[in-house]
Formats: C-alpha cells, structure tokens, sequence
C-alpha cells in the first residue's frame, strides 16, 4: 500500500511544490485507505485525491481560502499546475468531474453538513481542508448573528451626542456629507461594524468619538482597543492618544468621556492571551469586554478573525478598522476586503439610510442602493482625505494605482513635486546600489538619523536609561526615512539591500556599522520578527542600538525601544528575540506605520508578489515625499495585477454583486 501511494504522489523534484504540500497529500491519502471499505482503494481514484490534496495546500499556500475548481485552468493556476505531470489539463477536467458532479461524494470529500469528520470538505464549487472551511462557516455564523441583532439606545440622546462630536450639517441641503459622522453612527445602531478609508481620512478620528458616543449611552463601558502586531497596536495607541489631546486642546466637552476612552491596546494575541496550549478566551470563556475596536484590519487572517469571534459574548461590540484596498493578510483570507466587497463602493439600503437621517442630520438618498447583502449597512466608507489635497502628489497617485489607471500614474509621477520616479537601469549594465540617484536619495533620507546617533554617541551616550530623551530623537529621525521592497531574497531583496545601505552609509562616513563579533553596531536598527511575551516585544517592533553610560560612565550597547508611556526601555542585544536589520524592510512590515519619505524600490522583473495593492500599501505609508525606483516593465504589471485570493466568503456575504 505505501508504494501505492508513492506512485500517486508528485515526484519530489517539481518545481514549487513544497514538502508541507505533498504531506497533506500524503495523510490525506492514508485517511482514505484507512476509510475505504474497499480493501484495494482504485488507484485512479487515489491518484485524483492526491492531486486534489496537493492543489488544497498549495493554494493555502498562496493564501487562499480554499481551491476553487470553477477555476484551476486560469493563467495564475496555469503557472504552477503546467510543471507536473500527474496535473495535466485532461488530469484536472477529471478531478473537476469526481469531486463536482460526482453525485456521492467518496469518504474523504465530505460535505458541509459532516465537515468535522472529513480531512477535505466541497462545498459548491470550493475545496477546503476542513479546518478552513470551519474558519470560515464560523466568522459567518458571528456575521450573521451580529448583524440580526440591533442595540437598544436612546435615538434623541445619541443625536444630540454626534452633533455634540461632529456638529450640525451645514443649511445648505446640498452640503458635502461629513463620512466620519455617519460612520460614527451607523457603528453606533450595530453589533458588528467595518469602517474603512485609506490614508488620512479620520479612521481614529472616528472612531475616538465614536467611542465617545456609545459611553454617553452606556457610561462606564469596559473598551479594548487591539491590532494584528505590535507596531499597530503601538501606532493605534498613539492615533487616539493625539485624538483625545487633540480634543482637550479644543476645549470642555468637545470629547465627553474622554478619560474612559482607553489609549493603550494589545496585540490580537496578548488579547485573546495566547499560548503553545491554545487561546485563553475562547468560546468557553469570553472577553470581559463590551467593546473591542480592532485596528490595521487588513491585516487579520482567517484563523485569527475567527478565534477573535469565538471569543466575544453575544452582546460585545466588534468594531474593525482598516483600508480595504491594502494588502492582505500574510495568511490565508482576506478578511477584511471580503467583507467590504473591495472593488465595489456600496451604500446603505434606503431602510437603513432613512434610520441614519435623524441621527446625521444627512439626506443619503443619493447614495443609497438596492438590498444587495446584509454587510452593506454594517460597512461604512470614509471617503475624504484629511492629510492628502488636490495639490498632493501621493494622494492622487494612490488613487492612481488603486484604479490601476497608468496613464494617470504616470502623469502624478511627472508634475507633482512630492512623488518621483527613477528608471532603473539592468542589473547586468549598472546595478541600483551604484546609480547615483539612488545612493543620494538613501544618505539624504538617512543624514537626519545618522547624525540623531552621533551626537547621542558624543554626548556619551544614554546616561539616563528610563527617561530616553535623546534616543526618542533618534527614533523621531529615523521614521523621517525608509525603504521598502517587495522581496526578501535576491539582489532587490531585504537582506541584501540592507547590506548595501550598510555600505554606503559606511563609505559615506555616516555610521560606523563596521560591526562586531556580534553584529552589532551603534546607530543599527532593527526589527522583531517573532513575538516575545516575556519581554513584551512583538513582530513588527523596530528597536535601535545605541551606547548607554552607567553611573561609573562605562558604557555599554543596548537596543532601545519605544515604550508605552512614550519614553524608551533598553534591553541587551542577546536578550533579543529572532530579528533582522532594518534600513529596509517589506512592504507587508510596514503596514501600520507611516514615515515622512518613503522610497520603493520594486525589482527589474516583475514578480507575483507584486501588485496593485502592494503598491498602493507602500505609497500610502509615505506623509510628505515619495520616491519609487523601479523597471518600467514591473511597475506597469504590478499595476495590471490585483490579488485575488479564493474564499467562499464574499460570495456568502455578496450573493446579489
């Protein structure tokens, strides 16, 4: 039997596939020998299941949600499924036959209604490992229940509140609708809301006076407020600490319940209390919380969107925030662009438009649509951009990129002062690194930070270890800077092109990153690539090395990093989790931080990495300059590519689009 099964599997030399994906098949299949009452299972048969085992886990591996059968011939499929000799066109037509039209399906395909003893589970035209599709069935279930159910509230009081926060609409019956007041209201009449905009268009600014006006309606309301990774958590800490001081600097009143709005928040993780043994809340044990508020959701995978449901009682509000049109997460699903219908500008229902009127003081009609989904009055879409104008380059070429219009594109890079474009030139001609454009815009991008470190260095260092003030300079010089790129391998990647930036800042005279026995060096930055609990370190946390004195004045290198009360901790390089340096990093670690220059630098051939909504993701981390180093031919594909991850939840959710 085992050489049976041998012989069904794809040769281990094929080209992509991993060695995760041919043991799924393998276990799947031992599953269906071990099942079957036939006592020599049809190898045929076999040989199918393996195919359709392997093609489950590879398109896990892409990020999907689930293979979906209706469309395994498509180019994107073609490019892997081509290279083995089990999966040939006529192979897949009858793989498609057996677990589509097969009127019984065999054990180890089950359907919906007996998923949890089924390895694969078909449901429609989808194929699932089971696990997914339980993911999956779960966050809708959650969905649906939240959205069945209304809060009960004091419909006078809370217009009165909303005018409190946001003001009267202008006279004029034609006045610009103002979208954070309506965001702020619909959250406000549901259990479970999505508010999304992209840069600069109020999200924590919303949702600080949203928070305000549900604690006037139920004072003393225990909040949460979460993110997928601690530099999210630590930017949503910061957005509605400015928010709230914003609010007392205007005046009494203009934040009722400020004090109780909290302005700390947890990882997901540390939320749900994560450990090797599984979630600490769960569906047994719910979170005492009435509200959570999940920024960067974006960022949130299938599995974790569901343990975050799982652990929320029955009447606990769920709020996510986030840009629908970023990237998704690392992770199966795209949670939050399902949800959405990303792609699609939908409005409320007329029911649900004529119930925000009075609380608005808006007349939404022109926005309204037909009942097309259940999530259309649970999504609402800030649709003004506070920090980008009609005179900003970065606004309007992310508007670009997101419509993927290069015409336009093109035309933004040309006549806005803020955003630029460098051809770069083959790698076997004059390699990136070597062209003077890119090495001027790396050390002028770098001059503020590299001097931020010697002046601390010449000072003698950090002499008081718990205030920090001057390592809180250096880190306000550093976030004036950064690169991203798209890959982390090869010559246009982020090992090698922190290497580089190493080099020229060292030939420049700008940091000594000659380094020790141990790598490290004065001035270097890094990155946390896994979460340490102890040590209160998270994946995405940036720390800096930088000299401290003691009182005997000897001195000592240390990896500053950014507290929660805004001053700086200091801990020994050897005590640091897994990380990696951090001049450059990838697009996907920079989502929940902003930076004052951003420079992408996207390789010579373009990859299937590299999309629209990668681009759009770096751009939009970029508050005053822009500067993209690209080959015309993978800046035009990256901007005709869009991701476009399988699941079988915006088709549950979107039935009508």
């Amino acid at each position: 039997m085992n050489s049976l099964l041998l012989h069904c599997l794809p040769a281990t030399d094929v080209k992509n596939l991993r060695d995760i994906d041919r043991q799924v098949a393998t276990q799947i299949l031992q599953w269906e020998v071990q099942a079957s009452a036939d006592a020599q299972p049809e190898p045929q048969r076999l040989q199918r299941l393996a195919m359709a085992s392997v093609m489950v886990s590879v398109a896990l591996g892409k990020g999907q949600v689930c293979l979906p059968l209706t469309s395994c011939a498509l180019p994107e499929w073609r490019e892997f499924w081509h290279e083995h000799a089990l999966l040939a066109s006529a192979q897949l037509a009858a793989c498609r036959t057996v677990y589509v039209a097969e009127a019984n399906p065999k054990p180890a395909v089950g359907e919906f209604r007996d998923y949890a003893q089924q390895p694969l589970v078909l449901h429609g035209n989808n194929l699932y490992l089971a696990r997914y599709f339980f993911y999956e069935r779960g966050v809708l279930t959650q969905i649906h229940q939240r959205l069945a159910q209304e809060p009960a509230l004091n419909d006078a009081e809370l217009t009165g509140t909303l005018t409190q926060l946001f003001g009267e609409p202008a006279v004029n019956s034609d006045a610009v609708i103002d979208w954070q007041k309506v965001a702020a209201a619909s959250a406000c009449i549901r259990h479970f809301s999505v508010i999304t905009g992209g840069p600069g268009t109020g999200k924590t600014t919303t949702v600080t006076r949203l928070l305000s006006a549900l604690l006037s309606q139920k004072p003393g309301m225990s909040i949460a407020l979460a993110a997928p990774t601690g530099k999210a958590a630590a930017r949503m800490t910061e957005s509605i600490r400015g928010a709230k001081l914003r609010a007392q600097q205007r005046g009494e009143n203009t934040l009722p319940f400020a004090e109780q709005i909290p302005d700390d928040s947890f990882t997901l993780h540390r939320l749900l209390g994560w450990s090797p043994r599984g979630f600490r809340y769960n569906a047994n044990r719910h979170l005492p919380f009435d509200c959570v508020v999940v920024d960067e959701a974006s960022m949130v995978d299938l599995p974790m969107m569901y343990h975050l449901f799982q652990a929320l009682a029955a009447d606990t509000r769920l709020i996510l925030l986030g840009d629908r049109d970023q990237l998704a997460s690392v992770e199966a699903g795209s949670v939050l662009a399902d949800l959405c219908d990303a792609g699609v500008q939908h409005g409320p229902d007329a029911g649900f438009a004529q119930r925000l009127q009075p609380l608005t003081g808006y007349d939404l009609t022109s926005v309204t649509e037909a009942s097309v989904s259940p999530m259309q009055n649970a999504v609402a879409s800030l649709r003004v951009s506070h920090r980008f104008t009609a005179a900003s380059g970065i606004g309007q070429l992310a508007a670009a990129v997101n419509n993927s219009d290069l015409a336009r594109a093109g035309q933004v890079l040309r006549e806005f002062s803020d955003v630029r474009s460098v051809l770069l030139t083959p790698l076997a001609e004059q390699p990136f690194w070597q062209q003077p454009a890119w090495q001027q815009t790396l050390l002028d991008g770098y001059r503020d930070y590299t001097e931020a470190v010697r002046a601390l260095s010449a000072d003698g260092a950090c002499t008081n270890a718990r205030s920090g003030a001057g390592a809180v300079g250096v880190f306000e010089a550093f976030n004036r800077f950064q690169i991203l790129v798209a890959l982390r391998q090869g010559p246009y990647g982020v090992e090698q092109v922190n290497q580089r930036t190493e080099r020229l800042l060292q030939a420049a005279g700008l940091l000594d990153t000659r380094a020790s026995a141990s790598g490290w060096y004065s001035g270097r930055p890094v990155m946390i690539s896994r979460n340490d609990y102890d040590l209160g370190l998270y994946n995405g946390d940036i720390g800096i090395a930088l000299p401290v004195s003691d009182d005997q004045g000897t001195q000592t290198l240390k990896v500053a990093f950014p507290d929660a009360g805004g001053g700086v901790r200091y801990l020994l390089p050897s005590r640091l989790p897994a990380h990696e340096t951090a001049f450059a990093m990838t697009v996907h670690k920079s989502q929940g931080s902003e930076f004052d220059h951003l420079c992408l630098l996207l390789p010579e051939q373009w990859q299937s990495v590299i999309t629209r909504e990668l681009i759009y993701t770096a751009i939009t981390r970029a508050k005053q300059r822009f500067s993209l180093f690209s080959s015309e031919a993978c800046w035009q594909q990256g901007l005709n590519t869009r991701v476009q991850r399988a699941s079988g939840l915006r088709e549950a959710l979107w039935p009508q689009r």
